[in-house]
């Protein structure tokens, strides 16, 4: 159930978005805007969500993932579109009322909703207006799917947050790379990071982690000649750093040159095979998709073949934006797998 715009928006100068906004709360009825709602209107705010895109289009596009989840997860909702290359130099701001029924309870969520829009020069003033626009002694939490790591916005809207979210699924190698010294910078500005690929990859690697939970398989580790993965880049070196840095860690090196990447759709998501062959060739670990979007887990040890067959359907990203706000703390696993896939 996606949100709907309940007041607004109103285009407003950027020292009266406050001003503004309490102007429409007080306008606001106090049940829902459907006629076949009458659940009571609550203003709730659990977290600041800062969402920036380099263009409307990508903006607009956050937006409509943000409006299904803020019955779940209120905030609120700071939308940016920075174009600092493109003149003549304007500063933008609108003020909106969004609401969405809660799945929950029968009250109708209610959050602010606050867009800026710059270009050319105006658009160094970005980082700084959205931090005065931040609920007080609330979680920050920074949306850029793809940012553009080595410019200055990037750093001082990072800077505001406890937690960067970026989604990697279209990532060049060189994006990955720039990923990877972010993560390591992040650490020393105490900024977690999150990215919506990773929880994509949630079911896979889950399902080929379930091949050593048995002692037959966990002595072929040893044996392990060559890792082929096969997906796009940044599946690949996510999928394929995890596994080396698992190995490593269970005492089984798995040096780099062992690791064959076979890059499939240059963009977005996408997976076909992660296979682990054993020395001589007898004896593969293998997870599969099938164009149904079946995965299947097959062991071949010797004579003995193990099967095990489930539908993993992608997740939103949404479900993937909710589960990401609500974490805290860094993900290690995570950041080692980056890590390992960006040097291979």
């Amino acid at each position: 159930m996606s949100s709907r715009i309940a007041a607004g928006p109103r285009q407003v100068a950027p020292p009266l978005i406050e001003n503004e906004l309490e102007k429409l709360w007080i306008a606001m009825p106090r049940t829902g805007g459907t006629a076949a709602s009458a659940s009571m209107t609550v203003r709730t705010v659990m977290a600041n969500l800062v969402a920036v895109g380099g263009s409307d289009q990508e903006t607009s596009a956050a937006m409509e993932v943000i409006g299904n989840i803020i019955g779940r997860n209120p905030c609120r909702v700071i939308l940016v579109t920075s174009e600092p290359d493109i003149d003549p130099p304007e500063l933008c701001a609108e003020v909106a009322i969004i609401c969405q029924d809660s799945e929950t309870c029968q009250r109708c969520i209610c959050c602010d909703r606050i867009r800026l829009s710059a270009r050319g020069i105006m658009a160094d003033n970005l980082p700084s207006l959205a931090a005065s626009l931040l609920v007080p002694d609330l979680p920050v939490v920074l949306w850029w799917p793809k940012p553009p790591f080595d410019r200055k916005d990037f750093g001082l809207f990072a800077k505001q947050t406890e937690r960067v979210i970026v989604d990697s699924a279209d990532y060049s190698d060189n994006d990955l790379h720039a990923l990877a010294r972010f993560v390591e910078q992040s650490r020393r500005m105490g900024v977690a990071v999150s990215d919506l690929n990773w929880g994509r990859l949630t079911p896979y690697r889950q399902l080929f982690a379930q091949f050593f939970d048995s002692m037959e398989c966990r002595d072929n580790l040893a044996l392990i000649g060559e890792v082929r993965v096969e997906g796009n880049a940044s599946t690949g070196r996510l999928l394929a750093g995890w596994l080396k840095v698992q190995m490593d860690k269970s005492g089984h090196l798995l040096p780099r040159e062992r690791i064959r990447l076979i890059s499939t759709d240059p963009a977005g998501f996408s997976f076909r095979s992660l296979v682990m062959t054993c020395s001589g060739g007898g004896n593969t670990f293998a997870v599969t998709q099938a164009d149904d979007g079946t995965l299947e887990a097959r062991a071949t040890l010797g004579a003995q073949v193990w099967s095990n067959v489930i539908k993993a359907s992608c997740p939103g990203v949404d479900k993937l934006l909710t589960d990401e706000i609500t974490l805290a703390g860094r993900d290690a696993v995570y950041e080692t797998a980056l890590t390992a896939g960006a040097l291979l």
